[in-house]
């Protein structure tokens, strides 16, 4: 009997030095004036809202980009072709969700997809009635970089890690380099690796913006 063909790896759209200079800085600039803005980071649950729940998350995020949201929308909706063409994933997006996320020592995200899922799923898109579609992580950090760890790794489609040990063919590895831009589709499951900063000081941290393209399924 022929073994079964592995399911495949996600596609990933990937694109350097997406901001320019002067963007990139700002919004750098941006992220370490704003430590008092940051929360601990929730994950979905039963509620709209979502819960705090460490076991699975650690990180702290934001909601708020001050003077910068408009410009950031208007380049990563100007990504959107090139990022759906490398994964393959036709968003059709016609809102955007986005938060910062600052990952400081021990943070980490235990694997998990971007959109409910089971009995009972819901939506969880920008607006009410539409879904995630595409999911989009963006780096940036200080430099020298003083952390290491926090890559992201994405699974092979139908790869359970909740249910055991995984194969080095079942997932790929992207680290979090900076001023870069990574898609992937938001049924994917992911995960971010343990980060580690010694310093424990928030401008050393693993910075990102987290992002979501969404429509009415």
């Amino acid at each position: 009997m022929s073994e079964q063909p592995a399911w495949p790896l996600p596609r990933v759209g990937r694109i350097a030095d997406f901001l320019p200079t002067d963007e990139h800085r700002a919004l750098l600039d941006w992220v370490l004036a704003s430590e008092g803005r940051f929360r601990p980071a929730k994950v979905l649950g039963t509620g709209p809202k979502g819960i705090v729940d460490a076991e699975t998350r650690i990180a702290l995020t934001s909601r708020d980009f001050g003077p910068l949201r408009s410009l950031l929308e208007q380049r990563l909706f100007g990504a959107l072709p090139q990022l759906e063409q490398a994964t393959g994933c036709k968003a059709g997006a016609t809102s955007l969700e986005m938060e910062l996320a600052a990952h400081g020592d021990g943070a980490h995200y235990k694997p998990h997809v971007d959109i409910s899922t089971g009995e009972g799923r819901r939506v969880v898109g920008a607006k009410p009635g539409e879904d995630r579609v595409l999911s989009g992580v963006y780096y940036l950090h200080r430099h020298p970089k003083q952390f290491t760890g926090g890559a992201l790794r994405l699974f092979r489609m139908h790869v359970r890690p909740s249910s055991g040990p995984v194969g080095r063919e079942d997932y790929i590895d992207l680290e979090p380099v900076d001023n870069s831009l990574i898609a992937f589709p938001s049924w994917t499951t992911h995960e971010v690796l343990t980060v580690r900063c010694p310093s424990g000081a928030f401008a050393d941290y693993r910075f990102a913006l987290n992002c979501w393209f969404c429509r009415r399924l």
